[in-house]
């Protein structure tokens, strides 16, 4: 008896088709998660202090730290708020002269939340501001999101700009046709009607061939792939939005503090040595910094005369330690592909006659689109097994899958072994 073939374990087509394509927005940037940068740089920069060079390039800055910076606090909202606000954001009616930058103008509602007005799309609140990798998390007041959505959300006539917009499909389907495996948005459904959105266009098309109505198609900005599985979302994430100018992530990175170079100019500087509430202190922090120039410059040079010697050892020692060691590169396992669509024509294909009787194992429909086999549908069956789906449907399943989508055995095995 011929031995049965493990099947591959990729993911199936439905499974992959569920997970997000964006399209990049004009800043071109790539989604990513926003609470992951900061943290890396920082982690990457702390290392960097290790090393006697890091530690020069701690000092340069007290050496050069300029005390021109303009006064600009630390405001907030509230005592109890977690988002402070600073340059190049300003709080209404607590701005300072020259600590804003045009456009990033934030407010304070009556329950003392911190808001941010989009010329376009009205009030959002802010749930967080992110200095380092210059971007702001937004939600709606109301806690429903998607309606603001289906109203549009257009960051244009502000700095802000989303780093790649998604498309979503939004369906209202009757309540007893939807089950668990679908995400409903529950803000916009009722007793009677569940509404849903999906980034999958052939499934919107045939749930809108089905029971559902397909609302419309519109463009949700995103910066990172959805965590929801399935054919639906819930569409329950905050919105992120980025900003280019001004440019401070370097400077906000490497733990300076941004903002013009004094009451004068328009230039924009990065500040060391600021305190907690974002000042320079004219009395004490000026004194302290003349002293520490002196005491980063004679550590400096000693640092300098210590990194030269450690260089030396260091690489030396790595020559030695080389030599000693044998690479063993990891072998790459090769990923399951799907099959060619030569192998994929070679498959029965049957029309229905008005009868409907599907052959083979299944109970009149389709295991990947859910809707009932029609007369004149065509059809085609997998060898072995005998599942039948629509050819469409399976198509697209075999390019990217080798196995059956219901009981994964594997056509391409199967013919091998009668082949045997």
């Amino acid at each position: 008896m011929p031995q049965p073939q493990e099947a591959p374990t990729g993911l199936d087509q439905a499974i992959i088709d569920s997970y997000t394509m964006v399209v990049l927005g004009a800043s071109r940037k790539v989604p990513a998660h926003h609470f992951q940068k900061p943290y890396d740089l920082y982690n990457s920069y702390l290392i960097s202090l290790i090393s006697p060079m890091g530690f020069i390039t701690f000092l340069l800055p007290l050496l050069f730290a300029s005390s021109a910076y303009s006064t600009c606090p630390i405001t907030t909202c509230t005592n109890t708020t977690n988002i402070p606000v600073r340059f190049p954001f300003w709080v209404n009616k607590q701005r300072p002269k020259n600590c804003s930058y045009p456009g990033f103008s934030l407010y304070c509602t009556d329950q003392g939340l911190t808001a941010l007005n989009l010329p376009k799309s009205g009030q959002f609140l802010v749930r967080y501001i992110s200095y380092q990798t210059q971007s702001i998390q937004l939600y709606d007041p109301k806690n429903c999101l998607p309606k603001r959505l289906l109203d549009g959300v257009d960051p244009s006539g502000s700095p802000f700009e989303a780093d790649s917009y998604v498309n979503y499909t939004f369906l209202s389907c009757p309540r007893n046709f939807t089950d668990a495996r679908f995400s409903v948005i529950d803000c916009l459904s009722n007793s009677t009607t569940s509404i849903m959105a999906s980034t999958h266009s052939i499934f919107a098309q045939k749930m809108s061939n089905k029971s559902c109505q397909m609302i419309r198609t519109i463009r949700v900005p995103s910066s990172g792939p959805e965590t929801d599985e399935g054919f639906t979302s819930s569409l329950s994430d905050d919105i992120w939005l980025s900003w280019d100018e001004p440019d401070c992530e370097d400077c906000e990175v490497k733990g300076g503090i941004c903002g013009f170079q004094n009451n004068g100019s328009q230039q924009i500087g990065c500040f060391y040595g600021a305190a907690s509430s974002g000042d320079l202190q004219d009395t004490g922090v000026s004194k302290v910094l003349k002293v520490l120039k002196i005491i980063a410059f004679s550590i400096a040079v000693a640092a300098l005369v210590c990194a030269l010697f450690a260089m030396i050892y260091l690489c030396n020692l790595a020559s030695t330690w080389n030599r000693q060691q044998t690479p063993v590169m990891p072998q790459l396992e090769e990923a399951p592909t799907g099959l060619d669509q030569a192998t994929i024509d070679s498959y029965t294909k049957v029309v229905l006659g008005q009868s409907c009787r599907v052959p083979g194992l299944n109970d009149g429909t389709c295991p990947i689109c859910l809707s009932e086999f029609k007369a004149k549908e065509t059809l085609r069956c997998i060898p072995g097994c005998q599942h039948c789906f629509h050819a469409e449907c399976i198509d697209e399943w075999l390019m990217m899958n080798a196995t059956c989508p219901l009981c994964r055995v594997s056509p391409v095995h199967h013919l091998q072994d009668q082949t045997n």
